[in-house]
């Protein structure tokens, strides 16, 4: 990455700690609901957040009360493949890779150590709030918006269009982040994290976030991801829909 970053990013790094070793893995954790199209009841979720930051990304997913379970689910990003596992149900393909790496970057972009030594990572500034980041994406680059809070300088939202499924169109999909603070392991993240897409009448996803985890293992659940994978390229009709 060139040296010469933009100033909103620059203002956010200045106040962000520069831990002594970098922090290359984070297993992020917290309750979460979401809700179907953006309306009606919200559903509770169990969920953690595998990060092999800016690489791989791995979520667990279980949507229920207490010891009654009614979905769950294993989505992912490794090794440039996105999936995504609800029940027997398993999608895949070239709307999915996409959908998944933004996902990725969404939650990675928030940990400077993911990105700011990379020289395949492109910031480019919009105006002095809002900055255009250009993801390595295959032998490509996917676009996203980053826009920055003027009172504390963290980031505010992540924006890009981004696929809603196979088959799907492109549609805006926006997180935005509120109340940063230090986390139970020391590590400043927002405390809320809310997703909307913009052909949805609300919200449909959000995210109280409680631990980042830095530098934990997550080999043996990216392993995980990749044996799905593996599968998946023994037997592809298991990619394209019901398993």
């Amino acid at each position: 990455m060139s040296t010469d970053l933009v100033a909103p990013v620059e203002r956010w790094l200045a106040q962000m700690p520069s831990p002594a070793e970098p922090t290359e893995t984070a297993v992020i954790e917290g309750k979460a609901r979401f809700r179907r199209d953006g309306k009606g009841w919200w559903l509770p979720i169990e969920t953690m957040m595998w990060q092999r930051l800016g690489h791989d990304h791995v979520v667990d997913l279980r949507v229920g009360l207490g010891p009654l379970t009614f979905i769950r689910g294993f989505d992912g990003y490794v090794d440039g493949t996105g999936f995504s596992r609800i029940s027997h149900t398993l999608d895949m393909g070239p709307q999915i890779d996409q959908a998944s790496m933004l996902f990725m970057w969404s939650e990675a972009i928030l940990f400077p150590d993911a990105w700011r030594h990379r020289d395949d990572v492109i910031w480019t500034a919009i105006d002095d709030e809002t900055a255009d980041i250009a993801l390595p994406f295959g032998e490509a680059y996917v676009s996203a918006r980053i826009s920055f809070d003027p009172v504390t300088g963290y980031p505010s939202s992540f924006g890009a269009e981004r696929y809603k499924g196979v088959g799907a169109r492109p549609v805006e999909w926006i997180v935005d982040y509120a109340d940063w603070r230090p986390t139970d392991d020391g590590v400043t993240l927002p405390s809320l994290a809310t997703v909307t897409w913009s052909d949805e009448p609300g919200p449909w996803f959000r995210m109280w976030i409680k631990r980042a985890n830095p530098g934990a293992d997550v080999a043996e659940t990216i392993a995980r991801g990749r044996a799905l994978l593996a599968d998946v390229a023994a037997d592809p009709t298991r990619g394209s829909g019901k398993t």
